[in-house]
């Protein structure tokens, strides 16, 4: 597929929108736009801001151009069609990254199994510099244990890091105190570099940073990737069929077979606290004209069943 200049996909999106120069919508409104009017544009948008991320992903996930494609491709297909049950109060960034490293693994593995008789997909020629040989081996074990941190230390790092924010953009975006950033990053940082040594790679904190922010993205889509995967996406999600019209049958078959998995939380936890069944008791009391002076612990009530969230 040929490559376009380094603004390729915006140079696209703007001539699907016609107007450049209005301010960005967040995320949230994004989604909102495309679930209730199936709007390609505000779809495009998002591809816009996240598909360097996704393809770098990708790219260090598969080491193969073409696969990249496919597993970028099928990502945002799977992004169509979770889009009504994400949440669109924070950024999307953190989940795409999550999705694209699922998918880029699954279509790995599924290559492996193929070529089980060949050498496997990390074997660099001969030509390659012993640096970037130590890099292609280096960054899919990192991309494998930063997908696996618990959400709330692995959206500051891929925002911070992958996508280039500032502590202070991030903590807004996520909804947290400024001020606690650098502590979250510092505990981030220091959970992944345990995670790397139980792999065997020791690496200080500090060059967890560099690791991370070192060709962390594309440097460009390709203008006829992002616009037939946008067209491809708005046809996925509609469940109408088409997609194949757009894309190759690989992709739209990998990203059946990724939205079927878990990937999307739910936007309530349905586990009944002991604060909330309180809250509870409490409306109910007073809807029927009971006063409810003191609830300690609201078990008693339901048999003892009720516990903690986890």
């Amino acid at each position: 597929m040929a490559s376009a200049p380094a603004t390729g996909i915006r140079q696209y999106l703007q001539r699907v929108i016609g107007r450049s120069r209005e301010e960005p919508l967040a995320d949230g409104k994004l989604l909102e736009r495309y679930v209730l009017r199936r709007d390609e544009t505000a779809f495009a948008a998002l591809a816009d801001r996240y598909g360097p991320l996704v393809l770098g992903v990708c790219e260090r996930v598969l080491h193969n151009s073409h696969d990249a494609e496919d597993a970028f491709q099928a990502t945002f297909l799977v992004l169509a069609r979770k889009a009504d049950r994400l949440d669109r109060q924070g950024p999307l960034g953190n989940w795409l990254y999550t999705v694209a490293y699922r998918t880029a693994a699954k279509l790995r593995a599924d290559s492996i199994r193929r070529h089980a008789h060949e050498r496997n997909t990390f074997e660099m020629a001969a030509s390659v510099s012993a640096e970037d040989q130590s890099w292609h081996e280096l960054r899919p074990v990192l991309d494998e244990e930063l997908s696996q941190l618990p959400e709330k230390y692995r959206a500051p790092l891929v925002l911070c890091c992958l996508e280039g924010k500032s502590h202070q953009q991030a903590a807004r975006e996520l909804g947290w105190p400024s001020g606690s950033m650098s502590r979250r990053m510092t505990r981030a940082r220091e959970l992944l570099r345990r995670r790397l040594v139980r792999r065997g790679v020791t690496v200080s904190a500090a060059l967890i940073l560099l690791l991370l922010t070192k060709k962390a993205t594309a440097s460009t889509v390709p203008a006829a990737l992002a616009a037939t995967t946008v067209r491809a996406a708005v046809l996925f999600g509609s469940a109408k069929g088409g997609a194949n019209a757009f894309i190759g049958s690989k992709s739209v078959a990998l990203a059946q077979e990724i939205a079927r998995t878990s990937l999307v939380p739910t936007k309530i936890k349905h586990v009944a606290t002991p604060l909330l069944m309180t809250v509870l008791l409490t409306i109910i009391a007073v809807s029927i004209g009971v006063v409810v002076v003191e609830v300690v612990n609201p078990a008693w009530l339901f048999g003892g069943v009720c516990h903690p969230a986890p």
